[in-house]
């Protein structure tokens, strides 16, 4: 291995104005220390930032920690869905810089997941050290071209019908309404939340005054949210964070609106972060965005670590 690793926490000054000093690899709030650390909080984890000494044009990343037995475990997750990346130039990395990050991971942790941005396709760094990569997707709508006219002849339908029964607010006291349609939204799929709804929603109300989380909704006659969303942003780029909503038309109303006030301020990708899911990917799909592919990529130091992996007790 070339060079030496530096390893610290965000909770170092000093490592935080290294990781900070650097430029963020692509426009995302999910590199910003607020977010990490916040994060990390909620989840019981630690934010450690790895990078090379050895070299100004470095590929660095800060990974949500936590120890499993002996080892030192980096899983990414739910609420991160891409890694947090960084370097000393805000342009694509060489399969030689991934590379490098790579084995510097190797030694320091036991277990790693990472979801590279979407459009980082080429993972071959990864497969000859050994890695796994495996292909997930997200759909992203370009936002010149959202309004219903674009969309499938069901959406459009029922957004022009529906929409004169709802009112579209911006307000950070939807936090609540949101938490818990976000669970609701999750027991219709027999899924688990990310974090329950009362942590949650202290997660959105920690988030919001840093101006990187917008919370969106539509009411009724009775000024109930029966849609609510939670945008991540970073302009021109819109991330769509966390959504719930009551079974009917008010997703489909909500982002119909929310699409035509993002355009209006000069935002211009949408991403719904995420379409992996077969009913919830069906849904954005009739939008009309466009399908982009992103890697997960995996390692294991050993066998036993490849096991404990797939043991949901021992995790």
């Amino acid at each position: 291995m070339k060079g030496q690793a530096f390893i610290g926490t965000l909770d170092d000054p000093l490592c935080r104005q290294r990781w900070e000093a650097l430029e963020l690899l692509c426009p995302a709030p999910f590199a910003q220390t607020l977010v990490l650390t916040t994060l990390a909080r909620h989840f019981g984890r630690r934010v450690e930032v790895i990078l090379s000494d050895a070299d100004r044009n470095v590929l660095a990343t800060a990974l949500l920690v936590r120890h499993q037995h002996l080892w030192h475990v980096a899983a990414q997750l739910p609420l991160l869905p891409y890694a947090a990346l960084r370097s000393h130039a805000a342009t694509a990395p060489s399969p030689e810089q991934l590379a490098a990050l790579l084995e510097l991971l190797e030694h320091r942790y036991a277990r790693i997941d990472l979801h590279l941005p979407p459009g980082w396709v080429d993972v071959r760094a990864a497969l000859w050290r050994g890695w796994r990569a495996r292909p997930l997707y997200t759909y992203q709508l370009s936002l010149t071209h959202s309004g219903p006219e674009h969309w499938s002849e069901n959406p459009r339908r029922l957004f022009r019908k529906a929409r004169a029964q709802y009112h579209f607010v911006e307000d950070a006291a939807l936090a609540p309404a949101l938490a818990q349609l976000v669970r609701l939204s999750y027991a219709r799929h027999r899924r688990h939340p990310p974090l329950p709804e009362t942590q949650l929603r202290t997660l959105l109300e920690e988030l919001l005054p840093s101006g990187l989380l917008r919370l969106f909704g539509v009411v009724n006659d009775r000024a109930y949210p029966e849609a609510a969303v939670a945008l991540l942003v970073h302009p021109p780029h819109a991330w769509y964070w966390l959504a719930g909503s009551e079974p009917g038309p008010a997703m489909t109303v909500l982002l119909g609106e929310l699409w035509q006030r993002l355009q209006a301020e000069g935002f211009e990708i949408f991403d719904f972060v995420g379409a992996n899911t077969p009913s919830i990917a069906e849904f954005k799909r009739r939008f009309k965005p466009k399908l982009r592919l992103y890697f997960r990529l995996e390692y294991d130091r050993s066998a036993l670590h490849t096991l404990l992996r797939r043991l949901p007790g021992l995790r």
